[in-house]
């Protein structure tokens, strides 16, 4: 299992193990997630981007998509904290 600094127990990096940090804690939450992204991309006018092939995207255009998302996850966690409704329009406040 792989730890925050990318080294899996055996101290090899997670590349070399295949061993992979980007699971979801929430299995369900995987199409909310992709639905978020999906948004996002539209809300930064980056159309079509789910049938895009992301690796000829620069690397700015997939880290703005990126950033977006945690600013609204972070948003949305607040106004759920405060005992706001934190609802995001599409996804029924859950990602």
């Amino acid at each position: 299992m792989a730890n925050v600094f990318g080294t899996g127990t055996t101290g090899q990096t997670t590349s070399q193990t295949g061993d992979s940090n980007n699971q979801h804690v929430v299995a369900r939450a995987r199409a909310a997630m992709e639905q978020l992204k999906q948004q996002t991309a539209a809300e930064l006018g980056i159309h079509n981007y789910a049938q895009q092939y992301k690796g000829d995207l620069p690397s700015r255009v997939n880290g703005s998509v990126g950033g977006y998302m945690v600013k609204k996850m972070i948003s949305l966690a607040e106004q759920q904290l405060a005992g706001g409704t934190g609802g995001t329009g599409g996804t029924g406040g859950q990602f």
